[in-house]
């Protein structure tokens, strides 16, 4: 947008309750999870470390996802192309479980998938027992 002259036509957060969707999830094939829950447990606390260093330093961490943009593209982007859109990143370690319904839901409206059930889809054990650690509220059932 800085470097095009460009304007935002859509805000996606204000078509979701509270500004609030999922664009991302952790997943992890249940198989696997049964078998390695330590494995798992590490992945996720080392992913909450990763939110609060993103939340804590945006700064720092802006250097660091731009230096990865470079290493893999070999062209890092400006600063302030980062640092603008960065503002308007949420980063948290809840799933946000309603707005993947809801795209489910508008998938299946559109006739771009069948109708799928997602109930027990999260299993959120090792998330809360990980932010009952650290202090923070769970995430709780979904």
């Amino acid at each position: 947008m800085l470097e095009g002259g460009r304007h935002v036509l859509v805000d996606e957060r204000d078509l979701w309750p509270d500004g609030q969707f999922v664009t991302t999830h952790l997943i992890v094939a249940t198989d696997y999870l049964d078998d390695h829950p330590d494995i798992v447990r590490g992945l996720i606390d080392g992913l909450l470390d990763a939110i609060d260093y993103a939340n804590d330093d945006p700064g720092a961490a802006q250097v660091v996802t731009n230096a990865g943009i470079e290493r893999i593209t070999t062209k890092a982007l400006d600063e302030e192309t980062i640092a603008g859109p960065w503002e308007n990143l949420t980063f948290t370690a809840d799933p946000i479980a309603s707005s993947l319904a809801e795209s489910k839901d508008d998938a299946v409206a559109a006739g771009l998938l069948e109708d799928v059930d997602l109930d027990g889809i999260y299993d959120l054990t090792i998330l809360d027992e990980l932010l009952a650690e650290r202090g923070r509220a769970e995430v709780g059932d979904r």
